[in-house]
């Protein structure tokens, strides 16, 4: 998706402002558009070379003996068995946990129309949880996780989670987002077993290799846990053997100590003021996915400047007229020296009326050595027969792409960089521009670094990749 079309459709979505009560702090920073891309949910080899394989653990993320678990809520509900019918579509799935027998709280839940239809209550270690499934427009579902003190009644409780996508048969909680909480997993009685991989190790060459999956045991579909040093972003819990479907509906609650301001992106600032600000905000983003403490992490722009208009200039505010922009591109390094880089970019319409933001990277690991001379790219949209693409590369002179099917889909020309960018154009016979590395050059021609054209999705890196 181009960047044009992600802000078109987040401006569509009139998402004016970034503060909000989001668990994910990057929901604070760019929450325009991440809501619009409807997310199913509920984040150095430069001395020796040996030293790129090994990987240096963040801390709290590495496998390891310390990882206990303690011993799993039991309840006397009776569950239906795998056969029962009402199992074919969660719309009908039985209440399942410790208040599933509480026939009067589980209506005054409905009548108050929290959800349509209650799949689980119970009371768990330090909240009262509720998880309901109502019917969205076109045939999607939407799974929604309420929350309250022990033993609140349903006036008490308030939406602190929900999920969307197409129809699924796992819902993965968790009670909080802090990387110990209790995890309840529910499927089918017909499912004996799901898979749970608590985390990531990240090298300092950029390296993620995600911890070993391990089997997990439910009793009528149904499991509960503790997990330890394993922050929401980077836990997964999926089938076993594609016995149902693959992408859980996954929820999350508040952290249990609501923690300091993190700040966000104050759009009504300029200049330095809102570089500053926004570099604080991606790096204590950056810092909570990953289940650390924000003054932890050291934070430093690469890039802070205007993108060219033919790259952004396409959103539209209507009649306040045309837009500016700025891209801020930030490294945050971790206690262990890993580096991962966030991008954003910010438009404005030229009165100042009307602002949004859209992050183009939201902490992705990347090779410590070479972080400061990794350019970063955005998109533009495509124009006839050719795509126009912004490398931002302030360290460099000059910057090419380069084909690894040079037949099929040429490599561009040099390009001298000036105020840190230039402007790079391809054919569009590679709309998914997976063939193009970018390569940077000094003033003398020697080439600095080549790297892939783009960072890898959450999604991706998250599930392990080597940069």
């Amino acid at each position: 998706m181009s960047l044009e079309t992600q802000l078109r459709d987040a401006l569509a979505a009139r998402a004016d402002e970034l503060d909000g009560p989001a668990f994910d702090p990057y929901e604070r920073v760019t929450g325009a558009v991440v809501t619009s891309r409807r997310r199913r949910r509920g984040a150095a080899i430069g001395a020796v070379a040996a030293v790129a394989a090994v990987a240096v653990l963040v801390p709290g993320l590495s496998q390891g003996d310390h990882r206990s678990t303690l011993p799993a809520k039991r309840t006397q509900v009776i569950v239906p068995g795998p056969s029962d019918p009402r199992w074919a579509a969660m719309s009908s799935w039985p209440v399942r946990g410790s208040l599933a027998e509480d026939k009067a709280f589980i209506s005054a839940v409905t009548e108050k129309s929290l959800t349509a239809h209650v799949v689980y209550a119970a009371d768990l270690d330090r909240t009262r949880v509720v998880v309901g499934w109502d019917p969205e427009d076109g045939g999607s579902t939407r799974v929604s996780m309420f929350a309250g003190p022990l033993g609140a009644g349903a006036d008490e409780l308030a939406g602190v989670s929900v999920w969307s996508g197409d129809a699924t048969d796992v819902v993965v909680l968790r009670e909080s987002d802090d990387p110990d909480s209790r995890v309840v997993a529910l499927t089918t009685p017909g499912n004996r077993t799901l898979e749970l991989s608590t985390g990531v190790q990240i090298g300092i060459d950029g390296t993620v290799t995600r911890d070993a999956y391990r089997p997990i045991t439910l009793t009528d579909g149904a499991w509960s846990d503790v997990v330890h040093d394993s922050p929401p972003s980077l836990m997964r819990i999926h089938p076993s053997g594609g016995a149902v479907a693959d992408t859980p509906a996954t929820l999350t609650g508040p952290p249990v100590t609501q923690r300091e301001d993190l700040g966000s992106v104050c759009l009504n600032c300029t200049g330095e003021d809102f570089r500053a600000k926004a570099e604080d905000a991606m790096g204590a983003g950056v810092a909570v996915r990953l289940g650390l403490e924000p003054k932890d992490v050291r934070s430093t722009t690469r890039f802070f400047g205007a993108a060219d208009p033919q790259v952004v200039e396409h959103a539209d505010f209507g009649a306040k007229g045309p837009v500016t922009n700025e891209v801020i591109v930030v490294d945050s390094t971790l206690p262990g020296g890993q580096v991962l880089r966030s991008a954003m970019v910010v438009v404005r319409a030229k009165d100042s009326s009307e602002s949004m933001a859209s992050d183009s990277a939201s902490g992705v690991p990347i090779d410590a050595a070479t972080a400061a001379d990794r350019p970063f790219v955005l998109h533009g949209a495509i124009d006839g027969n050719r795509v126009t693409h912004e490398v931002f590369a302030p360290t460099a002179a000059s910057v090419r792409l380069v084909s690894s099917g040079s037949l099929a889909y040429p490599s561009s020309a040099v390009v001298p960089v000036r105020n840190g960018t230039a402007l790079v154009t391809t054919p569009t016979t590679d709309p998914s521009i997976a063939s193009y590395e970018v390569v940077t050059y000094d003033a003398d021609g020697a080439q600095i670094g080549r790297w892939p054209l783009d960072l890898p999705s959450d999604d991706v890196w998250t599930a392990g990749t080597t940069r």
